[in-house]
C-alpha cells in the first residue's frame, strides 16, 4: 500500500486522544497491554506520530505503545521534556522504554539525563549523541539556523513545500522503486496539511538542540545493557557520530543496518525485527 492508503487505515483502526497537561495539549495514541511496559516512540524531525503507524500493532500484543505528537506549547528541548514527564504521569506511564528516531532520539538522551533512573531501556535509531563532540559539529554545520528560523517565520510557506519535499526526498539511498514511491506519497501526504506554525515549532526544537548542556557517559550507566542502537550504513549522522554515540553508551546491543535516514520508515518490518530481538534480552 501507499502511505497515504496505510494512514487512512491507521486512522479507521486507531484512537486518537487529546490531554491538557500544565498547559501543553499532548495528541496521543495509546494502543495495546496496559498491564504491559510502555514503549514510547519519539518523533523524528517532522514531528508525525504517524511515522511510526507501522510499528504499534507489531508491538501492542506484549507491550503498551504510545504515540505523540510534541505540543506546539512546548517552545524548547527542555520545555519538552518536562511536559513530557508529566503527560506520562498524567496517563500513568511508568519506566517507559524509549524508541527515538534521529532527533528523537536526541530526546531521549535529553530526557534521561534530566530524569535518571526513570526509563526502562532505550532504543536510539538513525541519531546522533548529545555529546560536546556532536554538538560542536552540529553547531558548525547549522550555522546559519537561525537565519533559516526566520526566513521560515516570514515566507509564503505553501511555495516553500515544494522545495522540503525534495530535501526530505535527499535522503534516499539504496531503496527499491516501491519503497521510493512510498517515500514520495509519504511527504507529498504530509506536506498537504502541514503549517508553517507546526514547521517553525519543530525546526525551533531542532535548532534548540545546540544550545543543550551535553550529556555524558554517566548519564547512561543506569541503562547498561538495555541500549539498542540501530545504524544505518548510509545516515545523515556521519560515522564518526555514530562512533561517538557508541561510545556514549554502555554495553549497547549495536545493529548495522543497509539503508539511509528514511529507512525507519521505509523497511519498518526489518526494524520491528531487531527491535523485538532486542527486547526479549532483558527483564524490567
Amino acid at each position: 500500500m501507499s502511505y497515504s492508503e496505510d494512514l487512512k487505515a491507521f486512522a479507521a483502526s486507531h484512537k486518537y486522544e487529546d490531554v491538557m497537561v500544565d498547559g501543553a495539549k499532548f495528541h496521543y495514541v495509546l494502543n495495546g497491554r496496559k498491564d504491559s511496559q510502555t514503549l514510547v516512540m519519539l518523533n523524528g524531525g517532522m514531528n508525525t506520530l504517524e511515522m511510526w503507524m507501522n510499528y504499534v500493532d507489531a508491538f501492542s500484543e506484549d507491550y503498551q505503545v504510545l504515540l505523540f505528537d510534541y505540543p506546539q506549547e512546548l517552545r524548547t528541548n527542555q520545555e519538552l521534556v518536562t511536559g513530557m514527564h508529566a503527560f506520562f504521569r498524567k496517563i500513568g506511564v511508568k519506566k517507559p522504554i524509549f524508541v527515538g528516531a534521529s532527533d528523537g532520539g536526541m530526546v531521549a538522551q535529553i530526557y534521561i539525563q534530566k530524569y535518571p533512573g526513570e526509563a526502562g531501556g532505550m532504543v536510539l535509531v538513525s541519531t546522533g549523541g548529545m555529546d560536546a563532540e556532536t554538538l560542536k559539529t552540529l553547531k558548525k554545520k547549522y550555522f546559519f539556523a537561525p537565519v533559516m528560523l526566520w526566513y521560515m517565520k516570514h515566507c509564503n510557506y505553501e511555495k516553500l513545500k515544494p522545495k522540503l519535499i525534495k530535501a526530505g526526498m535527499s535522503h534516499i539511498r539504496n531503496e527499491s522503486k516501491e519503497e521510493i514511491a512510498y517515500a514520495q506519497d509519504m511527504f507529498e501526504t504530509i506536506f498537504k496539511d502541514y503549517t508553517k506554525e507546526k514547521d517553525v515549532h519543530i525546526s525551533g526544537l531542532l535548532a534548540d538542540l545546540m544550545n543543550q548542556t551535553p550529556v555524558t557517559a554517566e548519564n547512561f550507566q543506569q541503562l547498561k545493557g538495555k541500549i539498542l542502537l540501530i545504524l544505518p550504513d548510509q545516515d545523515f549522522f556521519s560515522g564518526q557520530m555514530q562512533e561517538d554515540l557508541i561510545r556514549l553508551m554502555h554495553d549497547p546491543k549495536i545493529a548495522y543496518v543497509s539503508g539511509g535516514h528514511l529507512s525507519t520508515i521505509l523497511k519498518s518490518e526489518d526494524y520491528v525485527r531487531t527491535i523485538r530481538d532486542f527486547l526479549k534480552t532483558f527483564e524490567n
